[in-house]
């Protein structure tokens, strides 16, 4: 049974629009690592950063910096309330901040949500570690939507597995 099939009147509008437009698109792949393991090559699925976008990522701040700038640009609440709406342990959260660890693509992506970033900022802060989202793939289709929409890494995680795709989460 195809997922987007199924009309599901308990679904919000938010999201009834979105598998409306999701259904008239045609992706290269569900999910990015889909697209990484048929091509077996770790830019594909990615969107591209010019060289002139990669020379501006070396002149600013790096990402550690700019991840405390947005968190202290966007976020009013506790650190605890962000790590949980960003479905990440704090453990995580501050080795991250601390620059120790470097997070994985979806947590990245999780935390954007949880801030409230647009594309665009989502897109900058996740370019500073060499990732990026594709609007030519299903999921980063919808978690694009989802940004712009300012939902949150919960609401994203409902929409995909009303769609079976992979969830959002501590994969990293």
């Amino acid at each position: 049974m195809n997922p987007l099939a199924d009309n599901n009147q308990k679904s919000p509008l938010w999201m009834q629009e979105l598998l409306d437009k999701v259904k008239s698109k045609t992706f290269i792949a569900d999910d990015e690592e889909a697209v990484l393991a048929r091509y077996i090559m770790p830019s594909v699925g990615e969107s591209p950063l010019s060289y002139d976008k990669l020379e501006e990522l070396d002149e600013e701040d790096d990402f550690t910096r700019e991840l405390a700038r947005l968190v202290q640009a966007k976020w009013t609440g506790t650190k605890r309330e962000l790590c949980a709406k960003a479905l990440l342990l704090e453990n995580t959260f501050y080795k991250i901040q601390a620059g120790k660890r470097l997070p994985g693509r979806d947590t990245i992506i999780c935390l954007s949500l949880a801030l409230g970033l647009n594309v665009e900022e989502a897109q900058h802060l996740l370019g500073y570690l060499g990732y990026g989202l594709s609007e030519h793939i299903k999921r980063d289709y919808m978690i694009m939507y989802c940004l712009e929409k300012g939902k949150s890494p919960l609401e994203v995680n409902l929409l995909l597995e009303k769609c079976g795709l992979r969830l959002l989460g501590p994969n990293d």
